[in-house]
């Protein structure tokens, strides 16, 4: 039994599990579902953002607010990179949406840190860029 348990342990907590755990994260977040983020943010999450650090409350106004501003479709993420190191899963990310208000397609480029421990994601540094398409 004691066995069992330090395995499943071990692969909740090994790198393809924690990437699996940021591409569920990525997955809610396409979709706006906020009532299936405890799969995977606990109430102790914190977020480190440019505006300041969130919780998880925050993080979920956050998704609602983004998607007032965006159209996202199951497919809005590719994952380019994802590297771990112990706890630590940095991902390299490109995002593919809508404008609500005009419908033009913007393309962002995001890298995230997550720190994931026992199949959440518990803290976090993101940053996101607004690839800019020159204008002929």
């Amino acid at each position: 039994m004691q066995n069992e348990t330090l395995r499943s342990e071990a692969d909740i907590n090994s790198p393809e599990s924690r990437k699996a755990v940021f591409r569920t994260l990525v997955d809610l977040y396409a979709a706006g579902d906020v009532s299936s983020l405890d799969q995977v943010i606990p109430p102790g999450y914190v977020g480190h953002v440019s505006t300041g650090d969130r919780d998880r409350e925050g993080f979920l106004q956050s998704i609602l607010y983004f998607h007032n501003l965006f159209i996202y479709t199951k497919d809005s993420f590719i994952i380019e990179d994802q590297l771990v190191d112990g706890e630590k899963v940095v991902t390299r990310m490109t995002a593919r949406v809508r404008s609500r208000e005009t419908g033009e397609p913007i393309t962002m480029l995001g890298i995230n840190i997550a720190r994931i421990v026992d199949g959440k994601i518990v803290e976090e540094w993101n940053t996101w860029e607004q690839l800019k398409v020159p204008q002929s």
